[in-house]
């Protein structure tokens, strides 16, 4: 257990380091289940090439619907709250305010190469149509560049403060808490 002195006040239990793994895989399955249901429902109904655009625009705007809600309601997103950790303000242990959390967190480091594929990339943000190493363009390069310092950023976790890149920027810190998981 590591306790991390943020505020001279206070002291919170930092979430060991797989739970927050384990809580962003939850948070991707969940976000594969929103993608694969609403592409059969959207399947079912269009005969259409294009969907798959569409499907990921609606997607992306469920997901983030549904994860940005529960972010400024407890600072937890699905994966979070199953693993019983919260997102908190590093210098006031309170829930981030919408900017930090939305905006400067989820949508800038995770969002963003999503959004970007939607719109730079041919089918939708697909590369399952490329056919050789000459049809990458610019921006699938670009898109590839950002995965890559999303994933790099979150090599800072092994730091002594467990912050990744994205917690160092938004100014917040993942804390353990001791509540049941279906308790609110």
């Amino acid at each position: 257990m590591t306790l991390i002195d943020i505020n001279p006040k206070e002291e919170i239990i930092l979430a060991d380091r797989p739970q927050r793994f384990f809580a962003f895989l939850i948070d991707i399955i969940f976000s594969a289940i929103v993608s694969a249901l609403i592409g059969a429902i959207l399947g079912s109904i269009f005969d259409n090439a294009s969907v798959g655009t569409i499907v990921a625009i609606i997607s992306i705007l469920i997901i983030c619907l549904i994860q940005g809600k529960l972010l400024l309601s407890s600072g937890q997103t699905i994966g979070k709250k199953l693993l019983s950790i919260r997102i908190l303000d590093s210098s006031t242990l309170k829930i981030p305010s919408p900017y930090q959390i939305l905006i400067k967190r989820y949508l800038l480091f995770w969002q963003l190469p999503n959004i970007l594929a939607l719109f730079i990339l041919p089918d939708g943000g697909s590369v399952a149509n490329l056919t050789s190493s000459t049809d990458i363009s610019y921006g699938a390069r670009l898109i590839s560049i950002l995965g890559f310092i999303v994933l790099a950023q979150c090599l800072l976790i092994f730091r002594s403060d467990r912050r990744c890149g994205h917690d160092l920027l938004s100014r917040t810190v993942v804390e353990k808490i001791n509540i049941p998981i279906f308790n609110n």
